[in-house]
């Protein structure tokens, strides 16, 4: 368990990242969205936590063949992004009457939370990152002192909570 909340907040971190970085290529400048107060987006984190735990007890174990295996992380980690985009959008909308992004401005998105490309996208972007860079970070986790994750998880929980009473 703590492995799974020591990838989210990392995860969390490099999507933070993502976001910055996207938000200096389209606005030319830095442009803070954050939903939390702290360093992270927890969506980001979700989407590619949801296919790492389907990747670890599904697929690995299932599917040997390393082309099949790769192709169902990438359509596994496309629909997780699918998945937490819609739970994420949809759930702050309704908890704050506020919207966190809109892709219906965007050509063919229908809805305002999930469109096909961008969600694509990022779910190319989410198998990239567990087929590339996860290893590294699989290894690096390994190192983290359970009191380090446990303190950061009483900060990301604190920060949760804190964001709710504040935007409510």
């Amino acid at each position: 368990m703590k492995k799974y909340f020591d990838f989210l907040l990392i995860y969390s971190i490099g999507g933070f990242l993502l976001e910055r970085i996207i938000n200096l290529v389209f606005y030319g400048k830095y442009f803070d969205n954050s939903v939390l107060i702290g360093p992270y987006q927890p969506l980001y984190g979700s989407g590619i936590l949801m296919a790492i735990i389907i990747k670890d007890l599904i697929i690995d174990p299932k599917i040997s063949n390393k082309i099949k295996n790769s192709v169902l992380l990438l359509i596994t980690a496309i629909i997780t992004t699918a998945i937490a985009e819609a739970v994420t959008g949809y759930g702050y909308a309704y908890l704050y009457n506020a919207m966190l992004w809109d892709y219906r401005e965007f050509f063919p998105c229908a809805y305002p939370y999930v469109c096909i490309i961008p969600t694509t996208l990022f779910g190319i972007f989410s198998f990239l990152a567990i087929k590339y860079f996860h290893p590294f970070i699989e290894s690096f986790e390994k190192i983290i002192p359970t009191y380090i994750s446990f303190i950061a998880f009483v900060i990301f929980i604190l920060d949760i909570i804190s964001t709710f009473f504040i935007l409510s």
